[in-house]
């Protein structure tokens, strides 16, 4: 099987330099063709500098992946569900920390001071660690391998460091960790602070419409931000 990983790279060198309700289950989401990767990317990624240090934390959830896949006309149906299978079970979160200095980003944090106190907290405010080095399988630890690789041709130095740790997407009851569709809030907690995400994300979602302005709008949003107007949902092709 052969995946371009350069279109998993590509949003990043822009962004670099609880339960479901009612009210979003009736919501159609974007089918994976037609989710903008650079949006989703937007959405799932969280950075901080202060005290002279930069962290990045980049929530991945299954839909990018399928999105990426659906999105690469070349790939066969048999490996695109081949590459999906490796991913199945598993909730990605890729992160970097290094110090800015004159010349830039250097003294990067090494893997273990990453996942140092890493955790996510569900919608429902249990706490999930990773999974240990030796717990992730064996064709998800070659993928990440080559990931390593594409994100420092693509980033440079910033994608050499970049360390990615495995969570189970479902948490004992089955439930989604980080569902991009379901009306929530998580955090992603690392050593130095907690990084909220609210779902559902807009891109995944189909834009809204200001019927009086025109003017359209991520699909998360209820109201226009500038008038207060109600947003309606806009028709989607069939």
């Amino acid at each position: 099987m052969r995946f371009p990983l350069r279109l998993l790279a590509a949003p990043l060198t822009a962004f670099v330099l609880a339960f479901p309700t009612t009210t979003w289950a009736q919501r159609v989401p974007l089918p994976p063709k037609d989710i903008r990767l650079d949006q989703l990317a937007r959405d799932t990624q969280r950075t901080d500098i202060s005290d002279d240090t930069l962290e990045l934390v980049w929530l991945i959830p299954q839909r990018y992946w399928e999105a990426s896949a659906a999105q690469q006309p070349t790939l066969s149906d048999e490996d695109r569900n081949r590459f999906l299978g490796q991913l199945d079970g598993y909730l990605l979160l890729a992160s970097v920390r290094g110090e800015v200095g004159i010349a830039g980003i250097d003294q990067f944090a090494s893997a273990d001071v990453v996942r140092d106190g890493l955790r996510i907290v569900d919608a429902a405010g249990t706490s999930h660690a990773p999974l240990a080095p030796e717990q992730v399988p064996a064709p998800l630890k070659n993928l990440l391998s080559v990931l390593r690789p594409v994100m420092a041709n693509m980033i440079g130095p910033m994608g050499d460091n970049m360390h990615f740790v495995v969570f189970a997407s479902r948490d004992a009851k089955g439930r989604p960790l980080f569902d991009p569709l379901s009306e929530g809030r998580i955090q992603v907690i690392t050593s130095r602070r907690a990084y909220p995400f609210r779902t559902p994300l807009g891109s995944v979602l189909p834009p809204r419409l200001d019927a009086s302005t025109g003017e359209s709008f991520p699909g998360d949003y209820h109201y226009n931000p500038y008038t207060g107007g109600a947003l309606k949902d806009v028709a989607q092709p069939h």
